[in-house]
C-alpha cells in the first residue's frame, strides 16, 4: 500500500471512532457505582451489596478479607447473589445463603462489578462483613406487672441465645453476663447457666419499663449486643381521701366575712384509714357562676393529717382541697366543701313619697351597693301599708344609674293615705334592703 493510502486509512479510522462506533460508546459508558456492602443487620452471615449503573448489573464478585490478618478467606461469585430490592441497574443484592467462614470476626469486603455495557469497577473497601454471633434474648418473664408501696421487688427470668451467622442456628449462651435494666439504667447483672437461662431481682420505684440487655463482654468478643422488648411495670398507689368538716361559720355569709375550713387527709391501710402526715397540697375556690378554680392557699399536713385554712371568698362558690405527692406510691386526692353563699350589701340612700295636686302620690329614691358590685337589673318594689304593719306591692320600677346613685321614681294614681316604702328583694348574690317609711295623707 502506498503512503497516501495508509494516511487515508488512518484518517478514516479516527473519523469512525469520533463518529460514535461501539468502541467509543463503551469508552464513554458509566462504570458501576458500588455504594456500600455490609452484613444484613438481622442476619449477620448474609452479605448485602448496593450497586447502580447506567445498564443492568451482570456480574458481582465479592472478596472477603480478614481485618485481623489482611488475608482473603473467601470469594463470592455472582451466582450466589440475588436482587432483593430496586432494579438490576440500581438495586440491593443479598447472598442467597449466609456465608460459611471458618472464623468469627470482622471482614473487609472488596467488590468487583460489571454491567451489560461491559463497564467494570472495583471497590477495594466497599464495606464490612460483621461475621459475629448475634445475642437473642427470649422468654423474658416477670413475676408481677404492678408494684405497690410494700412490694417493690420484681423477679426477672429469661433465656439468652446466640444466632450463628453461617447457619442462623440459635444456641444457648452459657456463663454470659446479662444486664437487668430498670428505666434504661442497669440495676443488676446476672450470669446465664449452662442452658442459657438467667434470673434476677430488681427494685422498681415508679411506673417504668424493665428490659433485659446483653452488652459487649471482653470474655466473649464475638457475641454482639442483644435486647428484649420492654416490659411495662405499673404502680398501684396507696388510696388517700380528704374529709372536709363543715365551716364553723354559717354557710351564708356577708361579703368580706372569713370562713374557716378544716379538712383531714387519710391513707388506707389494712387496719383502716389513718391520718397521712407531711403531704403538700393547696386549696382552690370554684365560683358557682362557672368560673375557673382559683388557688387561694397552700399547706403541708401535720401529724394528725389535718389542715385548717381561713379565707374570705369574694363570691358564692365552694372550696376544693387537693393533695399531690412526689411519691408515685401515694395517690392524689381532692374533695369539695359545702357551698358557701356570699351576699353583698344593698342599701337605700334616700326615699320620699308626697301627695301631688292631682291627688296621686309621687315616690322617688336611690340605692347603693357598697361592696363594689351591682346587680344586672335592680327591680325596686314600691309597697303600701295602711297602718305601717302589713305591706302590699303596688308596682315595680327599675333603678337606673343617675351619676351619683341608682335612682328610681314613680307616680301612683288614686293612692290612699297611709305609708309607703321601697323594697329590694334578696338575690343569689345580694341581700335584701328596705327603705325608710314615708307617711302620706291629704
Amino acid at each position: 500500500m502506498s503512503r497516501r493510502r495508509v494516511a487515508w486509512a488512518t484518517i478514516g479510522t479516527v473519523a469512525l471512532l469520533l463518529s460514535g462506533t461501539p468502541a467509543a460508546n463503551a469508552a464513554e459508558g458509566r462504570a458501576p457505582d458500588v455504594r456500600w456492602a455490609h452484613s444484613v443487620s438481622e442476619d449477620l452471615g448474609t452479605l448485602a451489596v448496593s450497586i447502580s449503573s447506567d445498564s443492568a448489573i451482570t456480574g458481582i464478585r465479592a472478596h472477603i478479607v480478614s481485618a485481623a490478618t489482611q488475608r482473603e478467606v473467601a470469594v463470592v461469585e455472582h451466582e450466589a447473589f440475588g436482587l432483593v430490592s430496586g432494579t438490576p441497574d440500581d438495586g440491593v443484592w443479598h447472598t442467597k445463603q449466609p456465608l460459611n467462614l471458618a472464623d468469627l470476626g470482622s471482614y473487609t469486603v472488596r467488590i468487583e462489578a460489571a454491567d451489560t455495557d461491559g463497564d467494570r469497577t472495583t471497590d477495594d473497601s466497599a464495606g464490612t462483613l460483621a461475621y459475629y454471633v448475634a445475642a437473642v434474648v427470649e422468654d423474658v418473664r416477670t413475676d408481677r406487672t404492678e408494684v405497690d408501696n410494700d412490694h417493690r421487688q420484681v423477679r426477672v427470668d429469661g433465656l439468652l441465645k446466640g444466632r450463628w451467622p453461617a447457619t442462623r442456628e440459635l444456641k444457648p449462651l452459657a456463663d454470659h453476663p446479662v444486664d437487668l435494666d430498670v428505666d434504661y439504667w442497669t440495676e443488676d447483672t446476672v450470669r446465664t447457666d449452662a442452658e442459657g437461662r438467667f434470673s434476677g431481682t430488681v427494685t422498681v420505684n415508679d411506673a417504668v419499663p424493665i428490659q433485659v440487655v446483653y452488652r459487649y463482654d471482653g470474655k466473649h468478643p464475638n457475641v454482639l449486643y442483644g435486647e428484649s422488648p420492654l416490659t411495662r411495670i405499673g404502680v398501684r398507689p396507696i388510696a388517700t381521701r380528704w374529709t372536709v368538716q363543715a365551716p364553723a361559720e354559717a354557710r351564708t355569709i356577708d361579703f368580706g366575712q372569713q370562713v374557716t375550713l378544716t379538712a383531714t387527709l387519710e391513707r388506707e391501710t389494712p387496719q383502716g384509714w389513718v391520718p397521712l402526715e407531711g403531704q403538700s397540697g393547696g386549696v382552690l375556690f370554684e365560683p358557682s357562676s362557672g368560673g375557673q378554680f382559683t388557688s387561694v392557699g397552700y399547706f403541708t399536713t401535720g401529724g394528725d393529717g389535718e389542715v385548717t385554712f381561713t379565707h374570705a371568698p369574694w363570691e358564692t362558690g365552694s372550696f376544693r382541697v387537693a393533695s399531690h405527692s412526689d411519691d408515685p406510691f401515694i395517690a392524689s386526692a381532692s374533695s369539695n366543701s359545702a357551698k358557701i353563699t356570699v351576699l353583698r350589701a344593698s342599701a337605700f340612700t334616700s326615699f320620699s313619697a308626697v301627695r301631688t295636686q292631682d291627688g296621686s302620690v309621687h315616690v322617688e329614691g336611690a340605692m347603693d351597693f357598697p361592696d363594689g358590685w351591682t346587680p344586672a337589673t335592680i327591680p325596686v318594689h314600691i309597697q303600701y301599708s295602711p297602718d305601717g304593719e302589713q305591706w302590699t306591692d303596688l308596682l315595680t320600677k327599675e333603678a337606673i344609674w343617675s351619676g351619683s346613685g341608682h335612682a328610681f321614681s314613680a307616680d301612683i294614681a288614686d293612692a290612699k293615705d297611709g305609708y309607703f316604702r321601697a323594697h329590694f328583694k334578696a338575690t343569689d348574690s345580694f341581700r335584701a334592703a328596705t327603705s325608710k317609711t314615708a307617711k302620706v295623707s291629704r
